[in-house]
């Protein structure tokens, strides 16, 4: 590149140099001036530089003043002048050379690495001129990002093309190599946290045979920006990343990665105060805490604790308030003194709910999933429930909650909930394969939004109708439901189904059930997280491949062909999630009465619950455990419950390891001979454990214990009876087909006859 001080060193050795050279023009006339050289640049606009002209009197400093102007316009490389005699007067001729510019830059043969980022680290652009020395910074800056993305043994060749008049093309061909695989992920300088400790929770993994370990640089930076986070967890408040080591196999196949870190001391909680707070006083507020004095300092928990201060506030109607941790570290004794500073704003009551955005949907069905009520305070927990009630719909892609100022009344504020509208009406056809089920194909149309009285879109009341039909290897199913959950503008959910069912039961029994009935529904929103519900069911049941009339094992059993019955039931839910939940729980308890009609005459007590924990500050680990009991008696001209109504136990449901229906009380098929064939019971009992690894967003791992047991009155109970069983499982949800979940249970204490293993498959696929 041509600087100031080069140009003036040239000009100075030219005026030195050219004293003898002009001497023989000196006091001539010029006669004309020329440029040569000239390919891009308008010649009009030099001749608009120059201050020798046609007439003038020779003179070498003028012409050594054009020089330096025409090298301040920066399109020339080099600029000469050379003066020649024509008679007795001088032609004088400007030879220039022009800069290069780059007109194109292409980069080909990049697959692994976008342009983009290529681009970004190119010190040439287009449009700049073009600097010859600039081959190997360019070279270096390619292979230094394709380094840092864990892609060694690259190669880069520049070539340069003359594309017109003083104009250049660079293509940048790339060779791209083998993208690394992490093999070791280490760190030195550690001794508070073990290297697991600080592996744990890292985005940047190590592969597993032949599995993961690429390397992502962004995701790193991450990662190191969570190992700092980890050490402020465990009071290490200066903790700081030295540096990092990338080194590379032989081959560039491998990548070992170590962090050097400087952990600092460890600091402890010195004094815990609050400031600023009226509302609530300073014990009320700190005994929320879960850092206290004299606690190791925990970065993490501390912002935590302030967030559920806030969480306090906005619980009581103060939906403006912010605290904010301010941390003073005290070096020389290693401790901390911790101010909780309190924003409390003003108590805010709700003046209007304004709902945007819903263009299909009408305002009510919004408005009767919100909890907050006009006229009342601000509750930032029903805020929340109603955030999720607004999502379990699954009508909105988005839900955004915020709040605005009324100008005239600091006491009040508008709630603004601004949704934008998925689809809801959708036509599904899929095939699917499960252990118990076989393989089935189905098809259905689902409308998740539906309004029964807006023709022709029938859409925008936030019922439910579905048609679905499902053909399969064991199970026949005809179903149509429709359910308004605000029936006749009432707070009350309002539902019908029609259905039409073949079942051939295989495993523990054998037979094949058929049944057609309906139901009409009815439920209660009663707070943010229990409802209630009753229903009114018919059905009438035929069953074919029995066996000996009445010598089978079913016979007693079978009951009347009509059951008319009622059912009453209560459901408390407070997950975090409805489709993947990691904290929380979940309870139903329903009675079943039947008898107002029909053939029998019988009741059944049925509770479920289920509860979920993380094991960590991710919730990649998740805990459930889940309980089942259900009991039920005949009365009147009922001797039995008949065999379409009684418990069974055994398969992917319930006891995994065992067949379906596999555990409980059996008799032999024909009376007193044959297979034992399972009859069913009044009671039973399930329980299950399970702990779920998130792998991924589409991957998990499982373990579960599972214990079930039948029993044919409840008069017989006994735990010898109950059956145990083990096992490990992985699942898959794929977007747009559905999800698949593969199990292999092991029996702990099985009859001779019940295996040794089994494994369980749930899978479908949308199309």
């Amino acid at each position: 590149m041509i600087t100031h001080k080069n140009l003036l060193m040239a000009l100075l050795v030219l005026v030195m140099a050219v004293p003898v050279f002009a001497q023989q023009f000196e006091g001539k006339t010029i006669r004309e001036v020329r440029i040569d050289g000239l390919e891009r640049v308008s010649e009009q606009l030099i001749r608009s530089q120059l201050e020798v002209q046609p007439g003038q009197t020779y003179n070498q400093v003028a012409i050594s003043r054009d020089i330096r102007r025409l090298y301040d316009t920066t399109f020339f490389s080099s600029i000469k002048a050379d003066a020649t005699l024509s008679g007795d007067e001088v032609v004088l001729t400007y030879i220039v050379e022009e800069k290069r510019v780059i007109s194109e830059i292409k980069i080909i043969g990049n697959d692994k690495v976008r342009d983009r980022a290529i681009r970004g680290v190119l010190g040439w652009r287009e449009g700049d001129t073009f600097l010859e020395d600039g081959y190997n910074e360019e070279r270096e800056a390619v292979l230094n990002l394709y380094q840092s993305k864990g892609i060694a043994n690259t190669t880069v060749d520049i070539v340069v093309e003359e594309v017109g008049p003083s104009r250049v093309r660079i293509t940048y061909v790339i060779d791209e190599g083998k993208k690394a695989r992490i093999r070791s992920i280490a760190f030195e300088g550690n001794d508070a946290l073990s290297d697991r400790q600080l592996r744990k929770g890292m985005q940047t993994k190590r592969r597993w045979w032949f599995i993961g370990g690429k390397y992502d640089e962004d995701k790193l930076e991450a990662d190191l920006e969570g190992v700092l986070d980890k050490y402020g967890n465990h009071g290490r408040l200066e903790a700081a990343v030295a540096g990092t080591e990338l080194a590379y196999s032989e081959s560039g196949k491998g990548l070992d990665i170590t962090i050097q870190v400087q952990e600092g001391p460890e600091y402890t909680v010195g004094t815990l105060e609050t400031a600023n707070n009226e509302v609530f006083d300073d014990d009320e507020i700190v005994g929320l805490l879960e850092v206290q004095a004299g606690d190791v300092h925990n970065k993490g928990q501390v912002e935590a604790d302030a967030q559920l201060v806030s969480k306090g506030y906005a619980d009581s109607g103060y939906i403006n308030a912010a605290v904010t941790p301010q941390v003073t570290l005290d070096r020389d004794s290693k401790t901390t003194h911790i101010v909780h500073r309190v924003e409390e704003g003003d108590l805010k009551y709700v003046r209007e709910i304004k709902i945007t955005g819903n263009d299909v949907t009408r305002d009510e069905v919004v408005r009767r999933e919100i909890f907050v009520v006009p006229g009342e305070r601000f509750d930032g927990a029903l805020l929340e429930a109603s955030k999720r009630r607004l999502e379990s719909t699954e009508y909105y892609d988005a839900i955004r909650m915020s709040m605005e100022e009324v100008e005239d009344d600091d006491r009040f504020a508008n709630l603004l909930i601004d949704v934008e509208e998925g689809r809801t009406g959708f036509w599904n056809f899929g095939a699917g394969y499960s252990t118990d089920d076989g393989f089935g194909g189905y098809t259905e149309l689902r409308f998740d939004n539906f309004d029964i009285t807006n023709w022709p879109s029938f859409s925008g009341g936030g019922q439910q109708f579905r048609i679905r039909l499902n053909i399969g290897q064991r199970r026949t199913e005809y179903n149509l439901s429709f359910t308004d959950p605000e029936f006749l503008g009432y707070p009350i959910v309002f539902g019908v189904d029609l259905f039409d069912e073949s079942y051939e039961y295989e495993g523990g029994s054998d037979y094949t059930q058929e049944s057609q009935g309906a139901q009409i529904r009815l439920g209660k929103v009663l707070s943010p997280y229990v409802t209630a519900r009753t229903a009114l069911s018919y059905r009438s049941i035929n069953y074919s491949d029995l066996g000996t009339g009445p010598f089978s094992a079913y016979y007693p059993y079978i009951g009347g062909d009509v059951t008319i019955s009622t059912i009453w039931g209560i459901n408390r839910t407070t997950t975090d999630s409805r489709r993947d939940p990691s904290s929380g729980s979940s309870h139903d308890l329903q009675l079943e009465l039947a008898g107002i009609g029909g053939d029998n005459n019988f009741w059944k007590l049925d509770h479920d619950s289920t509860w979920y924990w993380s094991l960590d500050e991710e919730s990649k680990w998740v805990l459930s455990y889940r309980s089942r009991q259900g009991i039920g008696f005949p009365f009147g001209d009922s001797d039995v419950i008949p065999l379409s109504d009684r418990y069974f136990a055994g398969g992917t449901s319930t006891v995994r390891g065992y067949d379906s229906r596999d555990i409980g009380p059996k008799r032999p098929r024909y009376g007193f001979i044959g297979d034992d064939e399972s009859v069913g019971g009044e009671l039973r009992l399930v329980n299950n454990i399970e702990v779920k690894y998130k792998a991924s967003k589409f991957f998990r791992l499982y373990g579960f214990i599972d214990a079930g047991g039948v029993w044919l009155e409840p008069s017989d109970f006994g735990f010898g009876d109950m059956r145990y069983s083990a096992g490990i499982g992985i699942g898959f949800d794929i977007p747009r087909m559905g999800p698949i979940r593969l199990d292999y249970g092991v029996p702990l204490n099985a009859d001779e006859d019940q295996g040794s293993g089994r494994f369980h498959l749930q899978g479908g696929f949308r199309f």
